[in-house]
């Protein structure tokens, strides 16, 4: 379990995700076209108040979801999660990091977004918490509105900003650039995981070592990624 005391802007650590996700992949504009993802099953807090501001079950929905969502680890999303071995996901411990951002993101969502529909999707994050994939089929088979709200999560995630679950229902087939939308606050913009799954930070903003610049940004499906192959042991270049 990741247990870093801060999020990595850059390529001072990997990203670790659910699946592969290339820089390519986001550049293209799979943030906007995967907010459709759905959450895994956690099925039994069926009397739990999801909407308690005080609840960890709630939180941790926010999390299962918000990783089937997004195809992004738990671990990188709430660095300090803890659970215990062979316990249920509902009673693990969100924990409390420097950043946590997490919580920025789970208040502004309850403060704009209608009641019962983030319900309708924390209900699903734990019904189906054994699998992501039911999560995602599940957010993706609802109606426009619960599932346009799955894709503002997503882009909050990715991007710190907030779309207005309205404009992406109603923006017409390939206008999805000209949709407005709101930074959450500046330590949303710096959190942003685009920046992460990209190997590159924020404009006006880096936490890494002087020099940086002169390497090549961290792809995660490059040959030196997770993801990727290894390298040849001969060069393939010409001197």
């Amino acid at each position: 379990m990741d247990h870093e005391r801060e999020r990595s802007t850059g390529d001072t650590g990997a990203l670790v995700p659910i699946s592969k996700i290339s820089r390519r992949t986001m550049v293209a504009g799979t943030v906007a076209t995967t907010v459709m993802l759905a959450v895994s099953p956690l099925s039994d807090a069926a009397d739990a108040d999801l909407c308690d501001p005080n609840s960890q079950i709630e939180m941790v929905s926010f999390l299962v979801l918000s990783a089937a969502l997004t195809g992004v680890s738990i671990q990188t999303l709430a660095p300090e999660f803890s659970r215990t071995a062979g316990s249920d996901i509902l009673s693990a411990d969100p924990g409390v990091d420097p950043i946590n951002i997490k919580d920025v993101y789970l208040t502004w969502i309850k403060g704009h977004a209608p009641r019962s529909r983030f319900a309708t999707l924390l209900q699903i994050a734990q019904d189906n918490r054994q699998s992501p994939d039911d999560i995602v089929r599940k957010v993706s088979s609802s109606d426009d509105n619960v599932k346009c709200l799955g894709r503002s999560i997503v882009l909050l995630w990715y991007l710190g900003s907030w779309y207005e679950p309205a404009d992406l229902r109603d923006a017409p087939p390939g206008q999805s650039a000209s949709i407005p939308s709101q930074v959450v606050c500046a330590k949303a913009y710096t959190q942003g995981l685009v920046w992460q799954i990209a190997g590159a930070h924020p404009m006006g903003y880096s936490n890494l070592q002087f020099g940086y610049w002169s390497r090549d940004p961290h792809d995660l499906n490059g040959p030196n990624g997770p993801n990727g192959s290894p390298p040849p042991l001969v060069s393939t270049s010409k001197s």
